[in-house]
């Protein structure tokens, strides 16, 4: 009887989710920067700014646990698109920091 000697890599999360999730978190992420560039020129009243602002850290937040998982897979590919996500996402909270605190105006 012949064995099977076909190499399988480990299955695990990064390795199933990480191109999703990198992906999802770069596209969110993308998404989330231009309305964090719409909020920093645009002239809206307090309440909305400030649930805006909310939800970009929060977006940020969650674009960076993506970002994590996809850094942790073992493809190259999925750790440069990871990469890419991780820097949209921290220029998400750069500018939403700067928003909420007006510290370039």
């Amino acid at each position: 009887m012949k064995t099977e000697t076909t190499q399988r890599s480990p299955s695990s999360l990064a390795g199933a989710l990480g191109m999703p999730c990198a992906l999802l978190s770069l596209a969110s992420g993308l998404v989330s920067l231009v309305v964090a560039f719409i909020l920093c020129w645009g002239p809206f009243a307090g309440s909305i700014r400030r649930m805006c602002e909310q939800a970009g850290v929060f977006s940020a937040a969650l674009g960076l646990v993506l970002a994590g998982i996809g850094m942790a897979s073992q493809r190259k590919r999925v750790r440069w698109v990871a990469l890419l996500a991780v820097v949209v996402n921290l220029a998400i909270l750069s500018f939403t920091i700067d928003t909420i605190f007006m510290l370039m105006r």
